[in-house]
């Protein structure tokens, strides 16, 4: 083999190298961004879930206390119709929170 052709080869094989290096660069570029972007959606997730769980729970404190409290109060008659709406919102109110 001669020395011009051995240098064609190396000169090529750098080439090809500053290609691939190029496009590896490219891609921890691209792979850096979805990961800042994955941790900065998931960070603001967390924050909105851990809000609507706190809105929920001091919901559900409130309509179980007003709840306990219509049913002391209230007659035997009007306690099994109170069950039975009490019962329906409830079960409303959770088929819209998981669908909407």
């Amino acid at each position: 083999m001669s020395t011009s052709a051995a240098r064609t080869y190396e000169e090529q094989n750098d080439a090809s190298m500053d290609r691939l290096f190029d496009k590896v660069k490219a891609l921890r570029g691209v792979t850096t961004d979805i990961h800042s972007d994955v941790e900065s959606q998931r960070a603001g997730l967390l924050a909105d879930t851990s809000e609507s769980f706190d809105a929920f729970a001091a919901r559900l404190s409130s309509t179980s206390q007003r709840f306990a409290r219509h049913v002391v109060h209230a007659g035997r008659s009007n306690r099994t119709l109170t069950l039975y709406i009490i019962g329906a919102f409830v079960a409303l109110f959770l088929i819209w929170q998981l669908f909407f």
